[in-house]
């Protein structure tokens, strides 16, 4: 988990607002089911997501580019946080970021020798 690379769903939209925090826009699903809860409930077509301060600096270290373990040497260094208490924090911030879908993780693929043939 600490090598893989956290990496923004491109479908989702998000700006930074005039406070410098990360707004994320969450689009209603278009399924029946969705369809038919609304008629039941209120379900907002659209929903605002707002991250704060340490929220928005994850968002952005999210590119696809920075791994886990540098984002947690990152986080203990700019919060001045045990290196423990970042990676727990940030573990399960990333795992919740996850679940909801807006961001998936990149992992680099081992090469495994292949048994059987020998060449």
């Amino acid at each position: 988990m600490l090598a893989s690379r956290p990496v923004r769903n491109e479908a989702v939209q998000w700006e930074r607002d005039e406070n410098g925090e990360v707004c994320i826009t969450l689009v209603r699903a278009r399924t029946w089911k969705a369809a038919l809860l609304s008629k039941i409930f209120y379900i907002p077509e659209r929903r605002k997501l707002v991250l704060d301060e340490v929220g928005s600096g994850v968002w952005e270290m999210c590119d696809g580019q920075t791994s886990v373990e540098a984002m947690i040497r990152g986080l203990s260094a700019q919060y001045k946080l045990n290196p423990k208490e970042s990676e727990i924090s940030l573990l399960h911030y990333l795992r919740q970021l996850g679940q909801k879908r807006l961001v998936g993780f990149l992992v680099e693929k081992e090469r495994v020798p292949r048994k059987g043939k020998k060449r």
